[in-house]
């Protein structure tokens, strides 16, 4: 008998769980959650977001999206979901202005319901207020003659009549950035490459937080250089010398040392470069430097920047490469001095060109002193123009003693020999940073 009594309750007990799991998610009482991603403050021309809508109890019953301005509205989604759809997520793209909006403020409001019974779905609303912005910034350049060669450098001191984006100088397929002074005035240093056409196009772009550009065209000539011609004759004197730096620290260059030094001098200078280009992109928003470059004191030229490069191995031509800095020997193992102020981003070996510190000048603006016998500094460090950074050596692919010396510009190799001259860098730099002084200088 008590048996019977227990099947009984165990079957009622049975049914009550039953009930209350069937009922609970038609009857809780939860709202969803609604997410936006990211969620609109500032739009322009076209808005794009993520909406992430989510209910897990009761299930997702439908969603509505609306754009909203003064009387006007428009429903950018209507969606009702089947049963047991607990998540949806939703790409949703607009343009206020094809659907008869206007610049101002908006609202986006989005209404999600659950399959709950109560009030035909548990909702839940999320309103987010933007404003709508489709007006391109006004741009202005305030410096007025830009005259450079290829392989050489530039800078465009603009205005713009709102904070930016971004900004800065695109010439050909490179960009280089742009950097804010304090009254809403900005600089942009830039390169013309040593192998760009003297009709490469050159704007200033500027974008606000709206995501709306303006070009600017500004006047500007580029005149033609003549690059040296260079032989570089490969003995086996030099590959047997030199080619065990290399071997040493890559186990994978075995065998003939002409086509491991043909793996160095091709694959590895390329891996080198964009090793350095990546490197160049961490920099200040200020210049760090002050007035012309020193360069080593005692030294003689031996190579120049943008030499055009012809290696030999006894008769046969086995390469071409350009050398993108000067290489300035002087006794050896001589002390070398940092060109100009600034902050050490790199100091360690880099492929070909063995030891090597790398500076940041400010705004784009580095110094690469490399082939270094020793190093003195670190990365991080602070230096100041005319102090020890290490001293000249043979590390890497280097024939004999001697500094290798770049500039560049946003991870573009420029000549130096204009750094040097302190009459172009008053005339191409100073002069222009100075139209920033009446503004309030560079922020700090």
């Amino acid at each position: 008998m008590k048996l019977r009594y227990i099947v009984v309750l165990l079957a009622l007990a049975g049914l009550i769980v039953a009930g209350v799991l069937f009922l609970y998610p038609r009857l809780e009482g939860e709202a969803p959650s609604v997410a936006l991603s990211p969620e609109p403050t500032l739009v322009g021309k076209n808005m794009a977001f993520t909406l992430v809508c989510e209910d897990r109890v009761a299930g997702l019953r439908g969603t509505r999206v609306d754009l909203v301005q003064g009387g006007r509205t428009v429903s950018l989604l209507t969606e009702t979901y089947p049963g047991g759809t607990s998540r949806v997520t939703k790409a949703i793209e607009a343009a206020p202005l094809t659907l008869g909006f206007r610049d101002g403020e908006a609202l986006l409001r989005v209404e999600v319901r659950d399959r709950s019974w109560r009030r035909g779905g548990n909702p839940k609303v999320l309103e987010a207020h933007f404003t709508i912005d489709t007006r391109p910034p006004s741009v202005e350049v305030s410096s007025k003659f830009h005259y450079m060669s290829q392989g050489g450098s530039g800078l465009v001191v603009y205005r713009a009549s709102e904070n930016l984006a971004k900004s800065g100088v695109q010439v050909g397929e490179l960009w280089f950035p742009g950097y804010q002074v304090e009254d809403g005035g900005y600089v942009s240093f830039f390169a013309v490459p040593h192998d760009a056409s003297p009709d490469t196009e050159i704007a200033l772009v500027a974008e606000d937080r709206a995501g709306n550009r303006s070009h600017a065209r500004f006047h500007y000539r580029i005149k033609a250089s003549a690059f040296r011609k260079d032989t570089i004759r490969v003995s086996e004197n030099f590959l047997r010398r030199v080619m065990p730096y290399f071997m040493d620290r890559d186990p994978s260059l075995k065998g003939d040392l002409l086509e491991v030094f043909l793996r160095v001098n091709r694959d590895l200078r390329k891996a080198n470069e964009q090793k350095i280009s990546e490197l160049c992109r961490e920099t200040s928003p200020k210049p760090l430097w002050s007035g012309a470059f020193l360069r080593m004191a005692n030294s003689k030229s031996m190579a120049r920047f943008a030499d055009r490069r012809t290696y030999l191995n006894g008769t046969s031509e086995i390469d071409n490469q350009v050398h993108l800095g000067e290489d300035l020997a002087s006794l050896a193992r001589s002390p070398v001095e940092a060109e100009n102020r600034g902050r050490v981003v790199y100091a360690g070996e880099i492929g070909i060109y063995g030891n090597t510190v790398l500076l940041d000048h400010g705004c784009g603006l580095s110094s690469m002193y490399s082939h270094l016998s020793s190093i003195d500094v670190q990365s991080g460090q602070e230096v100041e123009k005319g102090q020890t950074l290490g001293n000249s050596g043979s590390t890497g692919l280097a024939g004999g003693d001697h500094l290798h010396f770049s500039i560049l510009v946003s991870g573009v190799y420029v000549n130096p020999v204009e750094w040097w001259d302190p009459h172009w860098v008053k005339d191409n730099v100073e002069d222009k940073l100075a139209l920033l002084e009446s503004a309030g200088g560079m922020v700090q």
